[in-house]
This record gives structure tokens, C-alpha cells and sequence, in this order.
């Protein structure tokens, strides 16, 4: 009988057969020592330390894998690396900008084999700008985690029949996992419409496709992952979406997404998890040579926007495709102080003009305050103040907005106010017509259009006339569009000093200092405002419109706005026409004046 009592050694080829059998432990190939015996009574017995162990490992990945890496291994994972894994095996929303060499790819993927691993039945997907390049990255991946740690091989079904287990093609990467967990490489595209899995990863999301994203890949991971007892594990990433990128536009839909991550990191921490660096930190630990960064600095064809979004993580204001260009929009950033009321400047020919974007439902009503300042017949303007209404559903209705609106103009006293007059606008234009009573009872004046016959017989007759309708179609849209862009590009238009600029030399002062939360923030909204316009023009693009030579644009992010550009644009070309009819006034005062020609008669002799 004992003869018959052997002992083996346990491995994942052999199974027990019967109670004749005990299981030694061992790790490639070398029994433990202590003489370690595993038998179910051993695990029961066990039960609540294994469980211990397994939620630690869980949490922290990068001990598992301590443990786990063969005893000549030099290979270690680096200090930011670590806290990287444990993020993502900890939370539902990750948003990671990154540079090159930063290994986010590799990173994921080794978090996601990880999840396999320890979550049974867990389904993660990995996508990329195409099928292809998310199968090439996924594999390449997938087999440097197998060469750092053998042991995670034999987790994978197939293990015995080949070194790199699993199924990978030209276009696809399927790996399937003892406990039942699959990870695998999903499109992009309607192919993968109906699909269901618990997380996945979009690499370098700045390149994706926004309507395929939102309508097809999110939507993937609707469903939870189940316990035997169909309930949920509340502490288990279930629904975890993790986007990797370099930095891009900020009128990308990639930005938005991390401004998103980024404020339900504050609002819910448990949940939200948004990390971004520079090339510095891979540089630091080798990952990139200090001297390949200064080849490219020192190089002709450096360019300064793609090294900035490429290994400074910085976010730029346009994309390649933008009509306008956020860098030399923010050359005309001179002005540093915003102003809130007329202010008349001794020896100066000026006048302050605002123009009106209309907005009710879904979109605001953006006010523009310019100071026009004349010098040799050339109006320079200046956005002094970018103002924006109905920002609350109490404030939307028109009769609101145009007593707030009328309160501005009493402040600037502007030469003219153009109204946008098409669509909802005609619905501020008729209160503008009307007299009103502000909140403490002041009287507010009715304001009269100068250049709309319909207006002109319905509007008090004795209301300033200082209204200016505008009702663009295409063929003024495309005049206003170009006007816009000469009067910038000729630099004729100055804008307020950017938002951050403004805090540090406003924190200098005594009367910055003495300021509550509130007075600040008021006090550098129209800074802020004017870098929203600059992101509104740098998400316009110019529209093909086949043989016509229009000047059409379109919103490259459509969830964009362009509400305080329509109104920017309007009151520039307002000041443009203006200017002409100054330049033809003038013009013909010099034609009109009398030529006097003297003669002097000879005398003869």
C-alpha cells in the first residue's frame, strides 16, 4: 500500500486522478521547499489567507509580478510604471498624455492581461486607429510580457503546444484564458456593433474617429461582469474605458474626453483616474536619449507645434486642418486689462462698437465689446470684453437677455450695436424695441434699428437709432469670413493677455490680493472668454464647396461651439464698413473743395 502512494510533482499538465496522489508545488520545474503540500484541504483550510493574497495582488499588480518574474531576471518595472498599473487596475475611467517611449501601450495591456488573470470571465478589448495596427500593438506587447514573465504563458489556453500562446493574425489578437477570460482586438467600425465586453482600451484616441467612438466602442462595455450569484462587484472596474494618447488639438474630441476625465476625477476620485507627463520622465529612466531630443531641437526641420504635442504633452489650440491659427491668433494677446464701461482717453478718436451672436435653446447669446481707436483713416479695434448671456435657464428668455444686454450698452454707450437678425435673433430684436424695468427698477430705454425698413415703422420713433441688423446668407457669410481674417492677419485687432497672465500680475497687486474668490473670478473671466473664442476659430475649417468660390466653413469637432466667433466676426464687419464709409466721407470733402489757380500777367515793355 504504500508502495503505491507516490509523490509528483504539481504542474498544470497533470491532473489528480485520485486521493492516492499528492500535488507538490513547484515553479518551472523546481519543487518548493518546506516541503509545501496543496490538497483541498489544504485551500479550505487556506481559504481566507489565498483570499487576502488575492486581493492584494489585485491592487497591487506590480507585487504579483515581483514574485512571479524568474530569479535571473534584471527586468523591473520603473516607479511611475507601477502606480500607472495600479491605476488602471483600479479604476472605470483612465485618461493618460503621454509622450513616445513612455510605454502606455504596454503598460495597458500588461494591466488588462493582468485583470484576465485574476477576474474570471473578464472580456477586455484593445482598439486602435485601425484593426491592423491595434493587432501589430496588442502581439508585440503580449509577447514581451511572456519573455518578462514566463509563468503568465501557462495562464493562457494552448500554453502546452506553443511558446507564445494564442491566436494572432494580420487583424486580430484573441487570447483565452483558463478561468474563461478573453482579451482580445475589436474595430473601430459597425463591425463590432452588438459586441459586449467589461473595459477597453483606445490607444491614441487623439486619432480616432469621434462618431465611431462614441456610437460603437463605448457602447461595448454596457454591460457588467456577474458574479455566480449575479450580483455585481462594486470594487471591480467594471465599464473601465482607458484612453492612451499623445497630445493633439484641443478642439479634438480626445480633449474633450480629458477634460471630462479630468473634472470626474474631482468630482468622483474613486472612479476617475487622468495622468500626463513630458519626455522627461521617460528620458529619466532611459526610455529615450537626452541626446535624440536635442537632434531634433538642433535639426532644420524642426517643427516647434509637433514637438510640443509630441514629447511635451502639450495641447494645442488648432489642429492642422484649422482656417485659423490659434499660435498666431495669441501673437495679439497685448491688452491687459479688460474694460467694463466706456473710458474716454483725452486726445484719442474712438468709439466702442458691440455686436451680438443670438442664442436660446441649446446655445448662448455671446456679446462682443470693441474699442475702435482711428488713426490715418484705419480702424484698429480691440475686444475689451467678451460678455456672455442666458447662462441659466432663468436668464435665457429674451426679455431677461435684453434688459442684461441694455445694461452693457449703458455702460459703453457704443456708436452702434449689431444684432444678428436671422432666426432667433429677431426674437431679442423686437424686446430691444420695447422699454424696460431692471431688477432695482432703473428704466431702460427702447433702442431703434437704423437700417431695417420693417423695424424702422413698428420701433418708437424716438428710440436711438443705434441698432444694426445683420441677416447673413451664404455669400455674406463667406465676405464676413474673409474680412475677418484680412482684419487679423493685417493686425488690426488686439486682444486681452491670456488668463494665466492675467492672475499672476493681478496676485501682484494689493487690490488682487484683497479680492474674494468671487471678484477674481469676474475680474478674469473676459481673459478667459477671449481664449474660448480662440478655441471656437481654431476648430473652424474651410468646407469644399465644389466650384464655388465662397469662403464656407465648418466645425471640424461639431460639438463645438462657434457662438462668440459669429459675434467677433459680425462686429468686424461692422468696423470694416464703417471705416469705408469714414474713408468715402472723407474722400469726397477733399473732391468737393475748390481749386483756386492764380495767374500773373506778364508787362510789357
Amino acid at each position: 500500500m504504500q508502495e503505491k502512494r507516490k509523490k509528483v510533482i504539481l504542474s498544470a499538465r497533470q491532473e489528480l486522478l485520485t486521493d492516492d496522489f499528492i500535488e507538490r508545488a513547484e515553479r518551472e520545474g523546481i519543487e518548493l521547499e518546506k516541503g509545501a503540500v496543496i490538497t483541498n484541504e489544504y485551500l479550505e483550510r487556506h481559504y481566507e489567507d489565498l483570499c487576502k493574497w488575492v486581493n492584494l495582488f489585485s491592487a497591487y499588480p506590480d507585487y504579483y509580478l515581483d514574485i512571479i518574474k524568474p530569479v535571473d531576471s534584471e527586468f523591473s518595472l520603473f516607479f511611475y510604471q507601477r502606480f500607472t498599473l495600479r491605476a488602471l487596475m483600479r479604476f472605470k475611467d483612465v485618461f493618460i498624455t503621454a509622450p513616445r517611449a513612455f510605454s502606455k501601450s504596454f503598460i495597458t495591456i500588461l494591466a488588462f492581461f493582468l485583470q484576465c488573470v485574476f477576474i474570471p470571465g473578464r472580456k477586455v478589448f484593445i482598439c486602435a486607429n485601425t484593426k491592423q495596427q491595434a493587432a501589430q500593438i496588442t502581439k508585440e506587447k503580449v509577447i514581451e510580457i511572456y519573455n518578462h514573465w514566463p509563468l503568465l504563458r501557462k495562464e493562457v489556453i494552448g500554453w502546452e503546444l506553443n511558446e507564445f500562446p494564442g491566436n494572432f493574425g494580420k487583424d486580430y489578437v484573441t487570447l483565452k484564458f483558463r478561468n474563461g477570460s478573453v482579451l482580445d482586438v475589436v474595430l473601430a467600425g459597425d463591425a463590432a456593433r452588438g459586441q459586449r465586453r467589461h473595459g477597453g482600451m483606445i490607444d491614441e484616441i487623439r486619432d480616432g474617429d469621434e462618431e465611431m467612438i462614441n456610437s460603437v466602442v463605448i457602447p461595448l462595455i454596457n454591460v457588467a461582469r456577474r458574479l455566480p450569484n449575479n450580483t455585481v462587484n462594486p470594487y471591480e472596474p467594471n465599464e473601465q474605458i482607458v484612453a492612451t494618447t499623445s497630445a493633439g488639438a484641443k478642439t479634438s474630441f480626445a480633449y474633450d474626453r480629458l477634460i471630462d476625465t479630468f473634472e470626474n476625477a474631482i468630482i468622483d476620485p474613486r472612479h476617475s483616474f487622468m495622468f500626463g507627463c513630458d519626455y522627461r520622465l521617460p528620458a529619466m529612466h532611459g526610455l529615450i536619449s537626452p541626446q535624440y531630443i536635442n537632434k531634433l531641437k538642433m535639426s532644420p526641420s524642426f517643427n516647434q507645434e509637433a514637438f510640443a504635442t509630441e514629447y511635451l504633452s502639450l495641447w494645442q489650440g488648432s489642429s492642422e486642418d484649422a482656417w485659423f491659427s490659434y499660435e498666431k491668433l495669441s501673437k495679439y494677446r497685448k491688452i491687459k486689462n479688460p474694460e467694463t464701461h466706456a473710458i474716454n482717453r483725452p486726445d484719442s478718436d474712438q468709439f466702442y462698437l458691440i455686436s451680438v451672436d443670438v442664442g436660446r435653446i441649446s446655445d448662448q447669446t455671446a456679446v462682443c465689446v470693441f474699442r475702435v481707436n482711428v488713426n490715418k483713416q484705419k480702424f484698429y479695434s480691440t475686444l475689451v470684453n467678451l460678455i456672455v448671456l442666458g447662462r441659466t435657464p432663468q436668464t435665457k428668455p429674451f426679455s431677461v437677455q435684453a434688459v442684461d444686454l441694455k445694461k452693457i450698452i449703458a455702460s459703453f454707450n457704443p456708436r452702434e450695436v449689431v444684432i444678428d437678425t436671422n432666426g432667433l435673433g429677431v426674437g431679442l430684436a423686437d424686446e430691444m424695441i420695447k422699454p424696460h424695468y431692471d431688477e432695482m427698477g432703473n428704466f431702460l430705454p427702447a433702442y431703434g434699428f437704423k437700417n431695417d425698413d420693417v423695424y424702422k415703422q413698428i420701433q418708437p420713433k424716438d428710440a436711438p437709432r443705434i441698432l444694426y441688423g445683420i441677416k447673413a446668407n451664404q455669400s455674406l457669410n463667406s465676405k464676413i469670413h474673409g474680412n475677418c481674417y484680412s482684419r487679423l492677419t493685417s493686425g488690426l485687432v488686439r486682444f486681452l493677455i491670456k488668463e494665466q497672465e492675467a492672475k499672476s500680475a493681478l496676485l501682484a497687486t494689493k487690490i488682487g490680493q484683497k479680492m474674494t474668490t468671487e471678484q477674481r473670478v469676474m475680474r478674469l473671466m473676459p481673459h478667459e472668454m477671449t481664449t474660448k473664442l480662440f478655441e471656437e476659430m481654431a476648430n473652424l475649417r474651410l468646407k469644399r464647396t465644389g466650384s464655388s468660390l465662397d469662403i464656407v466653413l465648418e466645425r471640424i469637432n461639431s460639438r463645438f461651439p462657434k457662438d462668440k466667433y459669429s459675434s467677433f466676426s459680425y462686429g468686424l464687419w461692422r468696423i470694416k464698413e464703417l471705416e469705408e464709409e469714414s474713408y468715402s466721407r472723407s474722400h469726397r470733402r477733399r473732391a468737393g473743395e475748390r481749386k483756386l489757380v492764380f495767374f500773373t500777367g506778364g508787362i510789357n515793355g
